[in-house]
């Protein structure tokens, strides 16, 4: 069998990643690889070899009978990987902050303009997709291939919870984490942006357990409202 070239395995893991972060594949959706492959117009083989990467990444999971579910990245799963990525993200601002060039730093106050400007107007999905490009250019600038590797992976997982609950994300303090990170970066302060690092996972863990204790409270009503249906029932009969 013909290996399709790295730039398509590239599209098709790019593309399909995308699809599932911002919710295009909705969690618990039961895809195939044939079905992928017409809707995104790229051959079978780089979307199995995409779907096989998805899965080591936590994204997917690949079922028997080639069914692959979209994996939910609940509140639960969250903690666990924030657990992870509050030390690897310090030193992925630390080395960037030692071996960024002009070029970099002079684009990473570009992107913290861009992102207060979407805090400014209260655009989430705009402020997403300007956070996938700081992320980008602070992994870029760490010069560091395993760093990158990692924090590619959590992040992705990372923002498609943010995607879920976009509603309750408080835009203005979320971008306000990201410009200090930029802004130290940009002006070689590394301790300064350790501490912006650190303030963005404390922001990031105090939201994540907001949206699992809302999330109890929704089960418990559920149950009660169940619980209710039945004794009506039995009242009836």
């Amino acid at each position: 069998m013909t290996r399709p070239d790295n730039s398509l395995r590239s599209r098709a893991y790019g593309l399909l990643q995308e699809w599932i972060v911002t919710q295009i594949l909705p969690p618990n959706t039961i895809v195939t690889e044939e079905a992928l492959s017409e809707r995104s117009g790229i051959g079978r083989t780089p979307i199995r070899e995409a779907l096989q990467r998805l899965a080591r990444e936590g994204l997917v999971s690949i079922r028997p009978r080639s069914s692959i579910v979209i994996l939910e990245m609940t509140a639960a799963r969250q903690l666990q990987l924030l657990e992870v990525r509050a030390s690897l993200q310090e030193q992925t601002v630390r080395l960037a902050t030692r071996r960024a060039d002009t070029d970099e730093r002079a684009r990473m106050l570009l992107l913290a303009s861009a992102v207060e400007d979407a805090a400014r107007i209260g655009d989430g999905e705009l402020y997403l997709r300007i956070a996938r490009d700081i992320h980008a250019i602070l992994y870029q600038a760490a010069r560091n291939e395993f760093l990158l590797g990692f924090m590619g992976s959590l992040y992705a997982l990372s923002r498609q919870f943010s995607f879920t609950h976009l509603r309750d994300v408080d835009i203005p303090r979320a971008s306000a984490t990201h410009v200090a990170i930029l802004r130290a970066v940009a002006a070689r302060d590394e301790e300064a942006a350790a501490r912006a690092s650190q303030a963005m996972m404390d922001f990031l863990y105090e939201f994540t357990e907001g949206r699992r204790a809302s999330g109890s409270r929704r089960t418990k009503r559920t149950r009660s409202a169940s619980a209710g249906d039945v004794r009506a029932g039995r009242r009836e009969g």
